[in-house]
C-alpha cells in the first residue's frame, strides 16, 4: 500500500497532534462501539504476571480468532516497539496496521499487563480499535496511531512529533475504511 508521508518535529507539534488526533478518534471508538460487549480475559504468565484483555466485540470471538488477535496484538507491540528505535520502517509498520485480520471484525481490545506485587492495578498498556478487521486507532501513553478521514491517518509520539500518513493509490483494503465511516 504506498503512502505519502509527512513528518512535524517536536514536543509541542506531537501534544497539538495528539489532541487533534484524539479529537478525531473518540467519535469513531463511540460509534464502533455502539452495540459491542464486553468480555474480559485473563492470560497467566510467568512468575504471576497476566495479560488482561478487555475486548468490546459484537460475537463472543472463537479460539482460533483468539490467537490469530493475540498474535495481532504482539505484533502490534513489536512493531511499536520498532517505531521508537527508529521511523524508517514506519511506512511497513502502518502497512501492517492496515491489512485486515481476523475476518473483518468490528472490535476494542484494551490490554493490561498485570504484575504482582505492583502497588498501582495495571494500567492499559495499550488500547487497538478495529474497523473491519483493520487497525484504526493504536493507542499507549505516549503513541497515537488513528484514522482521521478517508484515506488519511495520523501517528502522534509523545516528544518527537507527528505524522501524517496519505494512502497514494487506494486499493481494495482501504476502500472497506471508507465505507465504514
Amino acid at each position: 500500500m504506498p503512502l505519502h508521508i509527512t513528518f512535524k518535529p517536536g514536543r509541542k507539534q506531537s501534544h497539538a497532534a495528539a489532541r487533534y488526533f484524539h479529537g478525531a478518534v473518540e467519535s469513531l471508538v463511540e460509534n464502533t462501539m455502539d452495540g459491542l460487549e464486553l468480555r474480559r480475559y485473563r492470560i497467566s504468565g510467568p512468575e504471576g504476571t497476566a495479560l488482561l484483555l478487555g475486548i468490546w466485540s459484537v460475537d463472543e470471538l472463537g479460539q482460533a480468532t483468539l490467537h490469530e488477535l493475540f498474535d495481532w496484538l504482539s505484533d502490534v507491540r513489536q512493531d511499536l516497539q520498532t517505531l521508537r528505535e527508529g521511523p524508517d520502517q514506519l511506512p511497513e509498520l502502518a502497512t501492517n496496521w492496515l491489512t485486515q485480520r481476523l475476518g473483518g471484525v468490528d472490535l476494542l481490545v484494551e490490554l493490561t499487563v498485570e504484575v504482582p506485587g505492583a502497588t498501582v492495578d495495571g494500567q492499559v498498556e495499550l488500547s487497538l480499535g478495529v474497523v473491519r478487521g483493520r487497525s484504526v486507532m493504536i493507542s499507549t501513553d505516549t503513541l497515537l496511531f488513528t484514522w482521521l478521514e478517508q484515506d488519511i491517518f495520523g501517528l502522534s509520539m509523545a516528544d518527537h512529533g507527528s505524522y501524517l500518513l496519505e494512502v497514494v493509490e487506494p486499493d481494495e483494503r482501504a476502500q472497506d475504511l471508507r465505507r465504514a465511516s
